[in-house]
């Protein structure tokens, strides 16, 4: 089975996007192009679209489009689109074929038919007459729609359906042993057609293999996927098609980028923190001269302590508890916290939202178990503020990052990248009070926030109270002087470790209409 996942346009904003939740899979697994000889047919090919709405709200559906390229060349679906059975399950609705439009179009005998969660649908393509050419195609769904009394609007998505030629072939792609010692060895093995490209892919290594069927690897020293990927067609208009396998190392080397540890840990050599790099630790006691440190110091619990000789720092200065200080000079930026926290679904126990800014190493927010499209996670400033940039330390989620002056209109600022992702806001910044996290496809896993930081335009950026939470005095020059007084009470920053992010499955397929 060919599974396709539905995509976005990069310039879609949120009031554009579809209201419905849209999942492709064909038959055969992928689309065959029928052969080019022109007294030759292949078999028909089945397109089945599954519909959904994952939100709690009732979307009214008024139309729903299917454009299907037809034609002879590379990027069309078929020859002949008056050949195929064109279906839909919803109750009361029909199709019928826009010739000069290349669509079908289906509508219901009513205005509009309410979808809800509960109500679920498919679209089905039958009997197509393939394409004799090899190539990607584009099929492009517009849903018209809207929610509660607003206007009837177009939402378009596309789908890009991969043709293969008839006799290709890709299967079967194994690691043996599975399971290995820390420098261990695996054999790589693979079933496949000889009129493709095949390039294997693994951690820093895109090697070419189209010549083999297998491969030996000596000296696996970590868990590791392997992915394999075909390319045939046109230059122009590829197909790619991709299969994945992997090796599960015992006592594996590790290159992790958060690393959570609740006992000792002992380093009988050196430990060595890249220069741009940071620490993190509840509590720093030095029994020599000084403590250097490249980049910045993180301070959480226990506090640290300078007696005599002033304490230094080189880059970011992050306070997430309470700092008490005559005068602190901020070469960078000194970052101190959020005002609040909330969540659409805040129920887990332990794992609240407002454990995604609560200054703790040990927490983090958790989502429902089957997050759905529009569940979010947002923290409030308080008021409205110019912003210059957000991060986000997460695992795999499928979400964009949001911001707002009043919770009703809402700007984008792109996909949420996992473990951290980073967004610098353009023009010097943005205005906003509430800044969230708004998933955009239904999830089979529940998600994690370890840190939610969200930086004001300003040199300090703070999680200001009623009155302010710090006072900020420009000085001149390139160093900002920060006060505090117990009048002034710094405010907490959440950032607790980041979760790894999980590999994609094996036979998974990408938006192209190829596993992954």
């Amino acid at each position: 089975m060919t599974l396709i996942v539905q995509m976005q346009d990069t310039g879609t904003t949120a009031a554009n996007d579809p209201l419905l939740s849209y999942t492709i899979t064909t038959t055969p697994s992928p689309l065959k192009a029928w052969p080019e000889n022109p007294e030759a047919t292949g078999d028909p090919g089945e397109i089945v679209i599954a519909v959904a709405r994952q939100s709690g709200t009732i979307a009214d559906v008024e139309s729903i489009r299917l454009r299907v390229p037809a034609g002879t060349m590379s990027p069309d679906l078929t020859t002949d689109l008056a050949a195929i059975t064109a279906q839909i399950t919803l109750d009361g609705w029909s199709v019928r074929l826009d010739t000069a439009a290349k669509e079908f179009v289906f509508s219901p005998a009513a205005g509009h038919t309410p979808i809800g969660p509960d109500l679920g649908f498919t679209i089905q393509l039958s009997d197509i007459p393939m394409s004799r050419k090899v190539g990607t195609s584009p099929l492009t769904l517009t849903e018209k729609s809207r929610t509660g009394n607003a206007q009837f609007q177009e939402r378009t998505t596309v789908f890009n359906v991969g043709k293969f030629p008839a006799d290709f072939y890709l299967r079967n792609f194994l690691c043996e042993p599975s399971i290995i010692s820390n420098g261990g060895d695996v054999k790589l093995t693979w079933e496949r057609s000889a009129n493709a490209t095949y390039e294997l892919l693994y951690p820093g290594v895109e090697r070419d293999v189209t010549n083999r069927t297998s491969l030996e690897l000596e000296g696996i020293a970590s868990d590791t996927a392997f992915y394999l990927r075909a390319t045939t067609g046109d230059p122009t208009n590829p197909v790619t098609r991709i299969l994945s396998t992997q090796v599960t190392v015992l006592k594996p080397d590790l290159d992790v980028g958060n690393l959570t540890v609740n006992g000792n840990v002992i380093a009988k050599g050196d430990l060595t923190i890249a220069p741009d790099g940071q620490l993190t630790v509840p509590k720093i006691v030095s029994n020599g001269d000084h403590i250097e440190v490249g980049s910045s110091i993180q301070q959480t619990a226990g506090g640290i302590t300078v007696s005599s000789g002033g304490l230094t720092v080189q880059g970011d200065s992050t306070v997430s508890g309470a700092l008490t200080a005559t005068t602190v000079t901020a070469r960078n930026n000194l970052v101190v916290g959020l005002a609040s926290a909330s969540a659409l679904y805040n129920d887990m126990p332990g794992h609240t939202a407002d454990k995604m800014v609560d200054g703790r190493d040990d927490t983090f927010y958790q989502s429902r178990f089957f997050p759905r499209v529009d569940d979010w996670a947002m923290v409030d400033l308080g008021e409205i503020r110019r912003i210059t940039s957000i991060e986000i330390h997460c695992t795999l989620i499928a979400a964009r990052v949001e911001t707002s002056t009043d919770q009703s209109n809402w700007t984008s600022h792109g996909q949420v990248t996992p473990p951290v992702s980073s967004h610098a806001l353009p023009g010097g910044g943005v205005e906003a009070r509430y800044v969230r996290v708004l998933i955009t496809q239904p999830m089979l896993v529940a998600f994690q926030i370890n840190q939610f930081i969200v930086t004001p335009g300003a040199a300090f950026a703070a999680g200001f109270g009623p009155s302010g939470a710090l006072g900020v005095e420009q000085t001149a020059g390139d160093a900002p002087a920060v006060t505090t007084t117990a009048d002034h009470p710094a405010a907490q920053d959440g950032r607790p470790t980041s979760a790894d992010a999980p590999v994609p499955p094996a036979d998974a397929d990408s938006p192209d209409g190829t596993p992954m």
